[in-house]
Order: structure tokens, then C-alpha cells, then sequence
């Protein structure tokens, strides 16, 4: 992971010739020769320690990248602490005893000693042991705050969910659409105004009595988008109709709440309509495809809703999880086609 400390290019750049200042210094107190402090920046044996501090560093990186390969299934376990703890502190005493040995043989020309050596390896296997703790510490706290930012994520997504289908659930929309036309019924003809407000009432009543039911029949569905029509044809000088192609065995296939109305309104919404284009929707059913089939000629506006696409997506979404087939729309020969999967409910 980029994001760990251990491969912060900073980190193994500037940490090393720090931390080998220290190992120097914590050698001098060691042998009782602090008196050498004045010579620290000109030492030649300081330099030799944090070229040792950036061999270690490097070495133990590769360990961690390496275990992380051979152990991916126990990312998060204790057996991967320990193997990489041990395996970390085994390289750090070969690193060491072979370079720290070949510094004294090679660039001062005599054996190191078998104290000197202990020394050595006793604070480096050290230092591999809290580069371990730095690496694990770091490691949890990011998993940590990676498990907060994807449950932030789910929650986001929960309520955004929750508040996109509380929209469509209440319409807002065709509620103001419906109360514009309502009040100009009201001022024009009392009788017809009261009608409005019975399909108005049984289009919201149609949807708050099936907002917690999994799923509703066809019949009630069509009978759903013909009180929806009836609102909006106020709106489009009565040009819009819809026409069933269905046999009366057909009345009770189940369907998704609310699938019909929504897509129907949908339709309505994105499509030109006027006394020259009437819009006909057309249901039918496909039984060899095993589709249900809403049609219409196709003469849609320049600019049309986003919420065409969101109501699209939340009936894809919804029979995702009844159907395998998806839910398809199709543009063709100047039509348009949405074709919703035949649900079986196996008993």
C-alpha cells in the first residue's frame, strides 16, 4: 500500500541518516567515548552508520513486501506478525554482520570484534523490531480509518438511496403539476375538480399502500398508470392514451410497486406532445421472451429530465433482485421500447 509510512519516499530518504546519527551516538555512550560527540559530522564511522541505517531500512521493506505475497490470506493475523517480526530480525543480523563485517575488513583493513559485533546486531535487530511496530501501527490505523471511510461510504449511499426512493414514493413533481391543475379546476368547474382529487387521492393512496409491499398484480399496476394519465392529460389537452394488448389471465402477474407509473411518467415527461403527436403507449406482452413491453413512438425533447435516468435505474435496480434477465430499453424503426422481465413467484 503507497499510502503506508514505510513507503513515504520522504520517509526512506530522510529517516535513515537521523536514526544512524542516533545508532552513533548510542554506540559512543556505549563504549564510554563520548568525547568523540565534537567529531560526529566528520567521523568517518557515522556515515558508516546510516549507510547501514538505509541497508536495514530498504531490507526490511522488501521483508514486509515479500511476506505480504507469501501471507496474503493472513493479512490481518497474529501468525503474520510474528513470522514477519522473526524473519525481519534474522536479516537484520545477517544484513548487518555482513556489511558492518565488511566495512572493518575493507575500509579499515582489521577484523571486527566479537563484542563489537553484538553491538552492532543488538541495536539494529532492535531497530528491525520497532521498524516492525512502526509498520503495524501504521498498518491498523490505516485499515481502521479505511473500515471507517467505507462504512461512511454505505451510510452515504444508505440515505441517498433512502432519499431518492422517498422521492419517487411521494412524486413531488406530479403532486404540484396535479395542485396547479387543481386549482384552476376549482375556479372553473366544481364537479370535475372533485373528480381530479379522487384519481389524485387514489394515485397516493396507491402508492403509500404499496411502499412496504415486495409486489403488486398487473391490473392494479395499469390501473395505477390510468390515473396518472387522467392527471396529465390536463396538462396535454387529453393526448395521451394507453392501450392493452393483455388476456384476463394476464391480470395478476406480479410486478414490481410502482414500475408502470413511474415509467409511464417518464415516457410523458421526455416525449413532445401535441394535438400533431398524440403519444400512444402500448402494453403488450412477449411471452416467448418472457418480457412485458411498454411502447411508444418515439418523438422525445431536446433536453430531457435526469430523473428519466433514476427512475430507469431504480426499476433495474428493483428486478435485479427478482430477475436475472435485466430491464431493457431499446430504441428502434422510431420507436421506443421498454422491456420489463415476467416475474414467477415460485411457491
Amino acid at each position: 500500500m503507497k499510502t503506508l509510512l514505510i513507503n513515504n519516499t520522504l520517509f526512506r530518504i530522510l529517516t535513515p541518516p537521523f536514526y544512524g546519527i542516533l545508532v552513533y551516538l548510542l554506540i559512543l555512550l556505549i563504549n564510554n567515548n563520548v568525547s568523540q560527540v565534537s567529531e560526529i559530522f566528520t567521523g568517518q564511522e557515522v556515515y558508516a552508520c546510516i549507510g547501514l541505517s538505509y541497508l536495514l531500512f530498504e531490507t526490511l521493506r522488501l521483508n514486509i513486501k515479500l511476506t505480504d505475497s507469501f501471507l496474503a490470506s493472513q493479512s490481518d493475523g497474529i501468525s503474520k506478525i510474528i513470522i514477519q517480526s522473526i524473519s525481519g530480525l534474522l536479516l537484520s543480523l545477517i544484513v548487518i554482520s555482513t556489511a558492518i563485517s565488511a566495512y572493518f575488513n575493507y575500509v579499515l583493513s582489521f577484523s571486527i570484534t566479537d563484542t563489537q559485533l553484538i553491538i552492532f546486531n543488538s541495536i539494529y535487530g532492535v531497530s528491525s523490531l520497532l521498524y516492525n511496530l512502526l509498520y503495524f501501527s501504521n498498518y491498523y490505523l490505516y485499515k481502521q480509518n479505511l473500515n471507517r471511510l467505507e462504512n461512511e461510504k454505505i451510510l452515504t449511499e444508505t440515505l441517498k438511496s433512502e432519499l431518492g426512493q422517498f422521492k419517487n414514493e411521494v412524486n413531488p413533481r406530479l403532486l404540484y403539476d396535479s395542485l396547479e391543475t387543481l386549482i384552476t379546476l376549482i375556479h372553473k368547474n366544481a364537479e370535475e375538480a372533485e373528480d381530479y382529487i379522487d384519481h389524485l387521492s387514489m394515485v397516493y393512496r396507491y402508492i403509500l399502500s404499496h411502499r412496504k409491499v415486495e409486489l403488486a398484480s398487473l391490473q392494479q399496476e395499469i390501473k395505477a398508470v390510468n390515473n396518472i394519465i387522467y392527471l396529465l392529460n390536463y396538462l396535454y389537452d387529453n393526448k395521451i392514451s394507453l392501450k392493452t394488448s393483455l388476456s384476463p389471465e394476464h391480470a395478476e402477474m406480479p410486478v414490481v410497486p410502482g414500475t408502470l407509473p413511474g415509467l409511464v411518467e417518464s415516457v410523458i415527461r421526455s416525449t413532445i406532445i401535441n394535438k400533431y403527436n398524440p403519444l400512444l403507449l402500448e402494453l403488450n406482452i412477449e411471452e416467448q421472451d418472457g418480457y412485458l413491453v411498454l411502447q411508444n413512438k418515439l418523438n422525445e425533447k431536446l433536453i430531457v429530465d435526469a430523473d428519466k435516468k433514476d427512475i430507469f435505474d431504480n426499476v433495474q435496480q428493483s428486478y435485479s433482485y427478482y430477475s436475472e434477465k435485466p430491464v431493457v430499453q431499446v430504441k428502434a424503426y422510431n420507436f421506443n421500447y421498454i422491456k420489463i422481465p415476467i416475474l414467477e413467484v415460485v411457491s
